[in-house]
């Protein structure tokens, strides 16, 4: 019965984050939708085959998997990196630039795909660190330079285009995804990245673990301590 209510805590949460990712991909000038423009037809490659076409260096091969490729990929790093729209793109471009820098050292033991989620997920978990390193460094400056201000929420971060919306219900959300944040951030490393691919990427486990590099029994453990914990902290949510 907790595992469900669970289930009905995070399906919101994930309602919420997407329609944030939606929004900050049509404002991301990295994230162009460029499919739906027009384009002579021509015949759909296998990834294999554009990645060897990658390896020679051949331009159109590898603009071919970047279009493919990046609007997950920018998902994983929006979700990653705790919706920082500008840092998830400039993430994405980190990716792809190291990923076709180390093209030609792909063997494909792995799928391609999984090959560059790795990538970006360390991309990802790297930025995470300096992030928290920099916290580190300039906390103490910031608590006494902004001493006597009251930060507040700014409810038009993300404004709700519905006019229609009730503005109870958007505080709600805000506060739910504000809660999970907050619970994902008592995760360690690894079971925040684990739990992110499960819940918001819908990802396998045995795709998890091949692109973190790990055996599936040490997902699912990960997976498993991850979720008591998020269930543990939003309980208060079980109801709502």
């Amino acid at each position: 019965m907790a595992g469900n209510r669970l289930i009905e805590v995070v399906l919101k949460v994930k309602s919420v984050s997407n329609k944030r990712l939606n929004l900050a991909k049509q404002n991301s000038s990295a994230i162009d939708d460029v499919s739906n423009e027009p384009h002579s037809p021509g015949p759909v490659y296998a990834d294999d085959e554009l990645v060897r076409r990658a390896q020679t260096e051949d331009p159109w091969a590898i603009e071919q998997l970047v279009l493919r490729y990046q609007k997950k990929v920018y998902a994983i790093a929006y979700q990653m990196l705790s919706g920082d729209a500008e840092e998830a793109r400039d993430r994405t471009q980190d990716a792809f630039l190291q990923a076709f820098r180390k093209i030609k050292q792909f063997r494909g033991k792995s799928s391609f795909y999984t090959w560059l989620y790795r990538i970006v997920i360390n991309t990802c978990i790297d930025a995470r660190r300096r992030r928290q390193r920099w916290k580190k460094i300039f906390s103490p400056w910031r608590v006494d330079k902004n001493k006597d201000y009251a930060p507040q929420t700014s409810l038009e971060e993300f404004p709700d285009t519905n006019g229609n919306s009730d503005p109870l219900a958007a505080v709600s959300r805000r506060q739910l995804e504000g809660d999970v944040k907050s619970a994902l951030n008592n995760l360690s490393e690894r079971q925040r990245t684990i739990f992110q691919l499960k819940v918001f990427q819908e990802m396998s486990i045995a795709e998890i673990a091949e692109s973190m590099g790990l055996a599936e029994g040490t997902v699912k453990t990960h997976l498993f301590r991850a979720t008591q914990v998020v269930q543990k902290q939003l309980k208060g949510w079980a109801n709502v």
